[in-house]
Order: C-alpha cells, then structure tokens, then sequence
C-alpha cells in the first residue's frame, strides 16, 4: 500500500497541481477582500470589531479550496481513463478496492498541505487587511475551531472528489458537474431556500465552518457538530458507492 501510495503522490506532483494552488489562493486572496467589511458600512454582516471577523474571514477563504479539492480528486481517476493509464494501473495492482484507498489517502496527504497554505495565507491577508481597517483582530477559540474544521472538510471534500471520478470517469463530465454543483446550485439554493440548503454538502460544511454569520444566515444553517456529521454522512455515502460500484465496472 505504501508504494500504491507514494505512486500516486508523484502523479499529483505537477506544474498543473502547482499553478492550480497559486491561482486558488489568489482567489482566496479576492474572496477576502471582498469579505472583510469597509469602514463605517452599514450593510456588512459582521462588523469589523465583532471578535469572530477573522475566524469567519479564514473560513470564507475555504470555498475556492474546497472546489480545487474536489477537482483534483476527480482528476486522479478521470484523467486515468483519459489517457488511458487505467488499463496499467489495475495491472499493476488488480485489487480496485487498493488503488481507490490509494488515491483517496494521497489526496488527503495533498489536501493537509493545500489547508496549511490556505490558513497561513487567508489568516496572514486577513489580519493585515482588518488591521489596516482597525478592526478587532481576535485569536479567540472560534478561530482554531473554524481551523480544525478546515482539515476535516477539505478531507471529506478529497474523498468526495475522487468518489465522482470513479464513480463518472470522464473527465469532463464530472469537472462540469462538480462546478455546477458546488457554485451554481448551491450557491443559489443556500441562501434563498436554507432549510434545503442547509441539508446540502455545501450547507453542511457552512455550518461546520460556522459561517452563518458572515454569511447572512445565522440562526438558519444546523450546529457546527451536526453540520459535521452531515458532511460526514455525505463522504460515508460517497466512499460506499465508490467502493461498491468500482471494482464491478469494466475499464473501458
């Protein structure tokens, strides 16, 4: 397995995966700037001396990575059936069952250095930019919660990823799909209908992040406890139909 493993980290080890990393935290970079309020507005969600601005500015920063996650993990199964390298891979190790907890433990070991970049980055912006607003800059114990969580939803996400690769194997079809989902459905269904959306992966991982908010939606998402158990719920199902279904289909 740790061959398998090690294998599967050198396939993630591209200038594609390199230059994807760098574009998502300058989005990250745009997200918080738009997030981290003006001085004096009187629309802004939190405001700029509420203690848990930076928590909820760092968790905000997550929803370009955790798109990026799930990307990458459909790509390490699509982009096999692509160019064909699926057909050497299962030969190398028939067992599909390995070769799908291989891929999902490589994107979780990338996955713990994209939310390090992601913290370091988002709370380093984020404290400067509050700061040059003289605003309330708080390590209080809502920041680390919302950090811990970071790891955990962009695990899940990871899993997720490579569930739809294996699942949908081409590879247009599910980067359209993931993209669809994750920016336009939920991002439509959340805010309007939150007694749906909430229920939705992306309501689920709002919650975990505590983000209702900065959101404009406190009150209306679950606790950040059953939040989790929902995402969890979600990667549980993923994983299942993953390990279910893969190793029953043909390649081709």
């Amino acid at each position: 397995m740790r061959a398998l493993v090690h294998a599967e980290v050198l396939k993630l080890r591209t200038r594609t995966a390199a230059w994807l990393l760098l574009a998502t935290l300058g989005l990250v970079a745009l997200t918080i700037g738009e997030s981290v309020p003006k001085v004096g507005d009187p629309n802004a969600s939190v405001s700029l001396d509420d203690p848990g601005l930076l928590a909820g500015i760092v968790g905000i920063g997550f929803g370009v990575p955790e798109v990026l996650v799930v990307l990458l993990g459909g790509l390490a199964f699509t982009q096999e059936f692509r160019y064909g390298t699926i057909t050497s891979t299962y030969l190398g190790e028939p067992r599909r069952t390995r070769v799908l907890v291989a891929k999902w433990l490589s994107l979780a070991l990338a996955s713990v250095v994209i939310t390090i970049a992601t913290l370091a980055f988002s709370a380093t912006f984020g404290i400067a930019l509050i700061s040059s607003r003289n605003g309330e800059v708080t390590l209080a114990t809502q920041f680390w919660q919302t950090a811990a969580a970071a790891f955990v939803v962009m695990a899940a996400y990871c899993v997720i990823g490579v569930a739809v690769g294996a699942l949908v194997r081409n590879q247009i079809a599910a980067a359209v799909g993931v993209l669809v989902w994750m920016l336009a459905v939920e991002q439509t269904v959340t805010p309007s209908f939150p007694a749906i959306g909430r229920w939705m992966p992306g309501g689920a991982t709002d919650a975990l992040l505590q983000l209702g908010p900065e959101l404009g939606l406190e009150g209306k998402l679950l606790s950040a406890p059953v939040g989790g158990l929902v995402l969890l719920g979600y990667t549980a199902a993923a994983l299942t139909l993953a390990l279910l279904l893969t190793p029953r289909r043909d390649v081709l």
